[in-house]
């Protein structure tokens, strides 16, 4: 979050507040909601999923790329602003009171001081103890979410908060994932108690409703929650293509969209009546779920649907496509006129395969490193490398690096997926460019040859027949000398690439 920068900050709190004032704009006017419900309905939408976004971002393997990092960031801060609302709009009978208003944001942050103090000081103590007896270690994990359960509920906070916060101070341990792994079946457990008393809650019963609340929302939902994004992006100089990524991938609503309707079906706002009705709050509910359902069907169509508009938009006069609005690409492409190229050589992916080519490549060729981590590329940059932002769906960087010249293009990307989309794009600008690439399964090395891939590199099979030949070495001499005689210098060499590829993953 703050890799990306201050810019996200600002859009993301400008997000939250567009999304409510918009919900406010459709509603209250209109008579279809009062104040009250239109903040909690406004509040409700503004939040994406940050369970759901990240697994489908993890699955994919762009958790890093700059769509995931953006889209990490952006929940991350809504996260935290989840942290005020949540416990102030549980308050909304007094919500024009500073004082008030004053102690739960303190509460709030003593609440998050308090995790700080635990993650630094107490918890690297305790679970160091504690992960010595599995019995010990998974009580004291579970300990965590009650001891900050109790400290919410003295503090007047929510109580899920409180576990939301225990869960952040946590999460940085050097034993996260083996909590994780204990507390599966437990975490799944309470889920699915979960779920199932909030479906018994469920009645479907919407014909009370008004149908043109019914159609706002989802509205709100589906289509102006995805446009303020849009805008957004166009304002943080992320272009049209990244707007519609981030906006169709956050449309979900988030977990804590059941805790806020659940808030508003018990917060009564006068002797007879809660804030909301339970037809408003059974259909709220379903919306929330829908949103959840059908996110990764969006995220998948995303970049469908970024193509399409963006050649729409190549299509407009050049003073209606402002390079302010993609600034910050710009800043990543940092490549040469094209001019300049000439017989140069084009490494896609900057991992430590293509590091490593670039390194030994760049003594006697003019060399470009493209990769789709914004850090990598930074952090190459630095070290005087010539690593550029790009993404198989960037054109005009296809179009900038100049294929026609190019000399040749090496694949070292892990996706295939990805890999086999820049394999298409390349034969479609140059039939004739040569083609380099690695594969790390069989049929992976097939799709390339049937691509048009010229020449496939499997280092997986490299390594084992290598490694086989120094065994075979070994039996038939009987001395590990035989095998040894570079030891010494190849832990050096080593030692230099794990200092170097911290500096690359340590973010």
């Amino acid at each position: 979050m703050l890799n990306v920068g201050k810019p996200v900050v600002f859009a993301t709190i400008l997000q939250v507040l567009l999304v409510i004032f918009f919900t406010f704009l459709f509603t209250v006017p209109t008579n279809l909601l009062s104040f009250e419900q239109a903040l909690f309905v406004g509040t409700i939408i503004a939040f994406s999923s940050t369970m759901i976004v990240v697994k489908l971002l993890s699955d994919s393997g762009e958790l890093n790329t700059l769509q995931g990092r953006l889209m990490v960031s952006i929940l991350l801060l809504q996260d935290f602003l989840v942290i005020f609302f949540v416990p102030l709009l549980a308050n909304i009978s007094n919500l024009g009171n500073v004082s008030l208003l004053i102690s739960i944001v303190g509460k709030s942050i003593f609440l998050i001081l308090i995790a700080y103090f635990m993650n630094k000081v107490v918890f690297p103590r305790l679970f160091k103890v504690a992960v010595q007896e599995q019995e010990l270690f998974l009580l004291s994990s579970i300990a965590t979410a009650f001891v900050f359960i109790g400290i919410s509920e003295l503090l007047g906070i929510p109580i899920a908060i409180g576990a939301f916060v225990g869960g952040l101070a946590l999460s940085t341990l050097p034993y996260n994932l083996e909590i994780f792994s204990k507390i599966r079946a437990l975490r799944d457990f309470f889920l699915t108690i979960f779920f199932v008393s909030l479906g018994i809650q469920l009645s479907f019963s919407f014909s009370a409703l008004n149908p043109f609340l019914v159609i706002a929302i989802l509205l709100l939902v589906f289509v102006i929650k995805p446009v303020v994004f849009f805008g957004i992006s166009l304002l943080m100089g992320y272009g049209s293509k990244m707007g519609v990524k981030l906006g169709l991938g956050l449309a979900s609503i988030s977990e804590f969209g059941f805790e806020l309707a659940g808030i508003a079906a018990v917060l009564a706002m006068n002797a007879n009546e809660t804030v909301f009705s339970p037809s408003l709050f059974s259909f709220i509910i379903t919306v929330v779920a829908l949103s959840m359902i059908m996110t990764p069907y969006l995220m998948v169509s995303s970049s469908r649907v970024s193509q399409f508009l963006y050649d729409k938009v190549k299509k407009l006069p050049k003073a209606m496509r402002k390079e302010f609005f993609n600034r910050k690409l710009e800043e990543l492409e940092n490549v040469p006129a094209k001019r300049v190229l000439k017989d140069h050589i084009i490494i896609i992916g900057g991992g430590t395969v293509g590091r490593g080519l670039a390194k030994a490549l760049m003594k006697n060729n003019q060399v470009f490193v493209v990769d789709h981590d914004p850090e990598v590329v930074a952090q190459g940059q630095r070290d005087g490398l010539p690593y550029v932002y790009g993404s198989s769906e960037n054109e005009t960087l296809w179009e900038r690096l100049d294929l026609v010249d190019a000399k040749l293009m090496v694949i070292t990307i892990l996706n295939h997926r990805e890999a086999l989309a820049i394999v298409r794009e390349a034969r479609a600008i140059y039939p004739n460019l040569p083609i380099f690439s690695i594969a790390h399964y069989y049929s992976n090395a097939l799709d390339f040859y049937n691509k048009g891939v010229d020449f496939v590199a499997m280092p997986s099979v490299m390594g084992s027949n290598i490694f086989l030949e120094n065994i075979y070495t070994f039996l038939g001499s009987g001395k590990l000398a035989t095998v040894q005689s570079l030891k010494n210098e190849y832990i050096d060499y080593l030692q230099e690439q794990v200092a170097e590829e911290k500096k690359y993953h340590a973010k």
